[in-house]
């Protein structure tokens, strides 16, 4: 799975995760309270965007880099 796809665009739930961060520093389990997606899913993609320098991780919270 790749972060973006052959348009250079996030896929749906990615860029649900990115609204639902939005400015905020948030646990996953917070994130997927409040997108209703499941854990795993939530999981998943954040170590995906994490690891694509989209956002970052500090102490188990997830926020957009700038």
């Amino acid at each position: 799975m790749t972060c973006v796809n052959d348009k250079g665009q996030l896929s749906p739930t990615q860029r649900k995760l990115l609204e639902v961060i939005d400015n905020n520093s948030l646990s996953i389990e917070k994130i997927s309270e409040q997108t209703g997606l499941p854990m795993f899913k939530v999981r998943s993609n954040l170590r995906e965007m994490n690891q694509n320098g989209i956002i970052l991780e500090q102490d188990g919270l997830y926020r957009i880099n700038p």
